[in-house]
């Protein structure tokens, strides 16, 4: 489902207190939020104060701890969105906004984002690794370090320390890389 899809085709249900189009409204604002990859300046008082209704969520004291909570990093921006894809909508459309919230998982299902939200959760871990283990690195000698990668990159079945420091200095530079990136 994109943005472009005709309003028929969600069939949102009017409440007592909401109409069709505050519906949509939220729907499609929630579409480009998520698109944009949850940036604060698109997380409005009214968007926020309808999302603490829908999906499950509470308030989180206010707009910048719900935004804290869910949305200012890669890893919490996806389990945002991986809620709102795995959630179960309960109630009845005429009095809820379970129809919104159906809606919403299945643009998520069918639109891929979970899957982009996922790889850029791994990539900021794998980033979050490389950065500590590089500061670990920077605290220990020259040898130290050597002699890490050169454990870490020689097969266990090498029988001597000459083998194995023969292995290391074979090692090119783009695979000591790809060594320390796996730490």
């Amino acid at each position: 489902m994109t943005l472009d899809d005709s309003r028929a085709a969600w069939q949102f249900t009017p409440t007592k207190w909401h109409t069709v189009a505050d519906k949509e409204k939220f729907a499609r604002h929630y579409i480009r939020f998520v698109q944009a990859r949850c940036p604060f300046e698109m997380f409005h008082k009214w968007f926020y104060e309808r999302m603490t209704h829908l999906f499950m969520h509470i308030a989180h004291y206010n707009r910048f701890g719900f935004y804290e909570t869910w949305c200012d990093t890669a890893e919490k921006r996806f389990a945002f969105v991986r809620h709102h894809a795995t959630f179960e909508s309960m109630g009845d459309a005429a009095w809820t906004w379970s129809d919104v919230e159906r809606t919403l998982k299945g643009w998520i299902i069918e639109s891929g984002i979970l899957r982009e939200y996922e790889f850029e959760a791994s990539t900021a871990r794998r980033q979050t690794s490389l950065a500590i283990a590089k500061a670990a690195l920077s605290e220990l000698a020259d040898d130290d370090v050597a002699r890490l990668v050169q454990e870490r990159g020689t097969s266990a079945n090498m029988p001597n320390i000459e083998n194995r420091v023969q292995a290391f200095s074979k090692t090119t530079i783009q695979v000591e890389q790809q060594q320390l990136f796996s730490i």
